[in-house]
């Protein structure tokens, strides 16, 4: 396996055991906010409140971190697989919304486009060289989905690859959803 290959999946590990103190410190020291913030958002938007918005953190890159809307879901104490399955689809939509501002919007937008070339060098290596596969490592570890969704638009992988690498998104929300789920009821 390559070097970087590897830092990469360490990396998805550590973030994942990062993720889970997150969640234990919140649950001791801030459960009753964030408690109440969920039970408004979980009577607002229910469950597919957290389809919404993990589909708006992967369509708008760097509006909130996805995960936070599965920490609503395990406060709000919302039954797992419909969260799983909805955080799945919202993300993929997401990514593929993302897909197609890279493939067909950016590329038209001068400022847009500087921008991307400037922040998406570590990303082209990383497409350049594993191809769907590098879409299939956004989608699970650190490296950030919707923009590696924006670059593969914007580099004109065909749709169908980047879809079915897309699908990587459902077996990271449900690790994900579990390890935040542990970290919340410990």
């Amino acid at each position: 396996m390559e070097k970087d290959l590897k830092n990469l999946l360490w990396k998805g590990l550590f973030a994942l055991l990062g993720i889970l103190v997150v969640i234990v410190f919140l649950s001791h020291f801030a459960k009753e906010p964030i408690q109440k913030l969920s039970n408004l958002f979980i009577e607002i938007f229910g469950v597919y409140g957290v389809g919404l918005g993990i589909l708006l953190s992967d369509s708008l890159p760097a509006f909130m971190i996805p995960d936070a809307f599965l920490v609503l879901a395990v406060a709000g104490k919302l039954e797992d697989i419909p969260v799983v399955v909805f955080a799945s689809i919202g993300s993929i939509t997401g990514g593929s919304i993302s897909y197609f501002l890279g493939r067909y919007v950016f590329p038209k937008i001068a400022f847009i486009q500087s921008f991307l070339q400037d922040h998406e060098e570590k990303l082209v290596v990383h497409l350049e060289k594993y191809g769907v596969w590098a879409v299939v490592l956004a989608a699970t570890t650190p490296l950030p989905y919707s923009w590696m969704a924006i670059l593969a638009g914007t580099l004109k992988m065909q749709y169908w690859k980047f879809l079915v690498s897309s699908l990587s998104r459902a077996p990271r929300f449900l690790v994900y959803y579990y390890a935040i789920k542990l970290g919340w009821l410990s």
